[in-house]
């Protein structure tokens, strides 16, 4: 299998660690990157999902932060989206069309849109060429 610097099989030290959220001013809170599932833009803010109930919600726009979750082995499977790709349960094509979209692990169990634009990278996180 071919490795490439963002594939899931890359060793836990390559991926992981912690990232800094914005809940508002003056206040930080530190998640580990292996806790978050996705993040979905919301306006000019950012909600950043895990297992919990409740989305943790970044005062930041999503391109603010997509490029220290990239870092951490996310993908940008959407323009509204960058998805952790190690709770990534299917990827299937949609019920009409060609496009495609991504299952996430429970207790998650979100459907989201993957762009045609991100499908290769998809592919490739995965070791498909």
């Amino acid at each position: 299998m071919r490795r490439t610097r963002n594939s899931i099989s890359d060793p836990p030290g390559e991926r992981g660690g912690r990232l800094l959220l914005h809940l508002g001013p003056g206040l930080r809170q530190a998640i580990a990157s292996d806790d978050v599932y996705f993040v979905e833009a919301k306006g000019d803010d950012t909600e950043v999902r895990t297992r919990a109930a409740r989305a943790l919600k970044d005062v930041r726009p999503i391109g603010v932060l997509e490029a220290p979750f990239l870092r951490h082995g996310f993908l940008r499977t959407h323009r509204n989206y960058l998805v952790n790709p190690h709770h990534v349960r299917q990827i299937r094509r949609r019920p009409q069309g060609e496009d495609w979209e991504l299952k996430l692990d429970p207790p998650v169990n979100v459907v989201l849109p993957v762009s045609r634009s991100a499908l290769a990278a998809l592919w490739t996180a995965f070791g498909e060429d």
